[in-house]
């Protein structure tokens, strides 16, 4: 990562980014060279964010359309095959910059609107996102706004990134929106795959998507200014019913898992001493379930940090009964 990248990436302001766009060009200005420029491939891209595809995708349309960077897409002249794109960063747009040697793109500063026929005299085509004319050399070949190339002849279908093609977890309970909605709240993601697959295991044992939401942002607030390394990610949030103590009483409903849920906290709770790093995080709801259940004593709450008499813990079982 280069200086200058470095120094600008730190002065964005965190509201102008969504998490996926932060990720994403944190990976670009790591792989920015002063000298040689940014060229990283997007299977590069998605390996060291975890993202798919499409979230890719999105996230650079996203940066491009918020003016922080500006992609060139570069043809091989020879050969006429696709090159690695060229990332041109938000700090260097302001002065000139050299063509690059394979494509010529590039000059000083960005080039005007366009429309039409390609000039005569530099051969430049049609910019991205003005016109749909094709370019000079590969004249089956169109821009979209993205600057992305394809072709318009009917052609082998591409192969396609693991996980791209969604059409395969038709039948999955988790929704794009929802997915989307808890890798915007959850303070740790893992890959895409695994937080899908994590959140579909748990509506399908009986959580609702208002829950699921509702335990993250919660997780997400417990967790503020706590290490990385003590914060669960996104799928082991949902393991051994984890998840379910940070569900807000108000949107708990009862399922064919609470027996496993409260085994599973009645054992952590009487495992629970002063130098264990769950002491003091156990919700009392959480709490007042096992007590409910008969799996732990007020004294055994006490000892996990939970600020439970005796009184209270006989009141907890007249309301069971």
């Amino acid at each position: 990562m280069s200086h200058k990248a470095t120094n600008w990436l730190a002065d964005i302001p965190p509201k102008e980014l969504t998490n996926a766009e932060f990720r994403i060009l944190f990976v670009l200005c790591d792989c920015h060279n002063p000298s040689a420029g940014c060229f990283p491939k997007q299977s590069y891209i998605m390996s060291k964010t975890g993202r798919g595809n499409s979230s890719v995708n999105d996230a650079l349309a996203g940066l491009e359309g918020k003016g922080f960077i500006r992609r060139e897409q570069r043809t091989n002249p020879k050969t006429g095959k696709r090159e690695a794109t060229h990332y041109i960063l938000g700090f260097e747009m302001g002065g000139s910059q050299e063509p690059t040697p394979n494509s010529g793109d590039g000059g000083k500063g960005p080039k005007p609107e366009q429309s039409g026929a390609p000039t005569p005299n530099s051969g430049d085509g049609s910019i991205s996102g003005f016109s749909t004319d094709p370019s000079p050399v590969f004249g089956q070949n169109h821009l979209r706004k993205t600057g992305v190339v394809y072709k318009e002849e009917p052609v082998k279908e591409p192969v396609k990134e693991p996980c791209a093609d969604q059409s395969a977890l038709t039948n999955d309970p988790c929704s794009d929106d929802l997915l989307k909605e808890f890798e915007r709240v959850f303070p740790k993601l893992a890959t895409e795959k695994a937080t899908r697959r994590a959140i579909s295991r748990a509506l399908e044992a009986g959580a609702i998507a208002d829950q699921i939401l509702a335990a993250a942002k919660a997780y997400a607030v417990e967790q503020q200014g706590n290490a990385p390394r003590y914060i669960r990610r996104s799928d082991r949030f949902f393991e051994d019913g984890f998840w379910r103590a940070y569900i807000p009483a108000q949107t708990a409903t009862p399922s064919a898992s609470d027996a496993d849920f409260v085994e599973h906290w009645a054992k952590t709770i009487r495992s629970i001493d002063m130098g264990h790093f769950m002491f003091g995080k156990i919700s009392l709801d959480t709490a007042a379930k096992c007590i409910r259940a008969g799996k732990v004593s007020a004294a055994d709450c006490r000892s996990a940090g939970l600020n439970i008499t005796d009184a209270d813990a006989q009141a907890m079982l007249e309301v069971a009964q």
